[in-house]
């Protein structure tokens, strides 16, 4: 008979070789209540409205939809902006695009609802919508795709069209469209509720101060997107993150050995924070916004070994002690 001995030591091998889970993780293992969210498509309405008489079709949808259309509509330069905006063939294309992409919203509905969800279950006192629209706005770099007005969730759908070439046509960077996979919505709308709900002003400090401020926006995200991977929580390409997993040690230590980790200047914020196709300074390769990157598995590393509720670890102020105390060490 064969000695077991070989197999059970190649047994042990192998398991040693799969990740053991991060301890943060069972602490985001929440099972929220449902939460019921009406969904309104305006770019349905708008796109369709007769343009013969344009003013009067306005008037007939205003009450149900004033967080677009709040304006006086007895003003001519509101009405022509409107239908100016509704006839434009890019808009129309993009609403044509919109339809194929998303010819209902069964994905993106369970989606936002579980989003809502999770931040109900840690801000129970927090009122938040009731009604979500989806909406096209003409890719409009000037707003967020996701935004709350009047306590009403507004989703531009166009942003999501999935490195569609309409991107290109506009001069959408390519780094920058990676981030329009409709599996961001869910992101971008923990993103806005964050900021909506929950941001409050606060001064530019030292690197490590703003890798624990915004690894902790991150982690917050994460809090109500659990499932996300990794890449799409930073807005990298799977390439980048694997980039910054390969190179983690190597860059924190140039960071720790140059002294910039309590650097406050412009430069070195934009170097770890700004936003854009690579970090020159490490390699083509290298994905912006790297302090994100060490952020995000400070804060892990903290919430791994720290049993403090998320709402405490948000409203803390003190972002230096939660790198110090977070017993952060940099993968070799």
């Amino acid at each position: 008979m064969r000695s077991l001995i070989p197999l059970l030591a190649f047994c042990l091998v192998m398991a040693s070789c799969h990740e053991k889970e991060p301890a943060y993780k069972a602490r985001l293992d929440i099972k929220p209540e449902t939460y019921d969210l009406q969904f309104e498509r305006y770019e349905d309405v708008l796109f369709n409205l007769d343009t013969a008489d344009f003013q009067q079709e306005l008037m007939r949808v205003q009450n149900d939809y004033r967080v677009f259309l709040g304006g006086d509509l007895n003003n001519p330069n509101a009405v022509k902006y409107l239908k100016d905006f509704a006839t434009d063939p890019f808009c129309m294309n993009l609403y044509y695009k919109v339809k194929n992409a998303f010819p209902d919203l069964k994905e993106v509905e369970p989606m936002v609802e579980d989003v809502l969800a999770r931040f109900h279950h840690y801000y129970p006192d927090i009122e938040l919508p009731q009604k979500a629209y989806t909406c096209i706005t003409g890719i409009n770099y000037d707003e967020p795709p996701i935004q709350v007005i009047d306590n009403h969730l507004v989703i531009s759908l166009d942003w999501y069209l999935n490195r569609d070439e309409v991107y290109d046509q506009i001069g959408m960077p390519k780094y920058f469209q990676v981030r329009t996979s409709p599996v961001t919505i869910a992101k971008d709308v923990a993103n806005r509720l964050y900021m909506y709900y929950l941001y409050e002003w606060r001064k530019q400090g030292q690197i490590v101060g703003e890798m624990v401020f915004y690894g902790r926006l991150n982690y917050f995200i994460e809090a109500l997107c659990p499932a996300m991977p990794d890449s799409i929580l930073l807005g990298y390409s799977s390439s980048q993150w694997h980039w910054a997993v390969e190179n983690e040690g190597q860059v924190w230590a140039d960071i720790v050995g140059s002294r910039r980790l309590y650097d406050a200047g412009l430069d070195a914020y934009m170097m770890y924070f700004g936003d854009g196709p690579f970090t020159q300074a490490y390699s083509n390769e290298a994905p912006s916004r790297l302090g994100e990157f060490f952020g995000l598995n400070i804060v892990r590393s903290y919430a791994s070994i720290h049993d403090t509720p998320l709402q405490e670890l948000m409203r803390r102020k003190d972002l230096q002690n939660i790198f110090q105390d977070s017993g952060y060490k940099p993968r070799k």
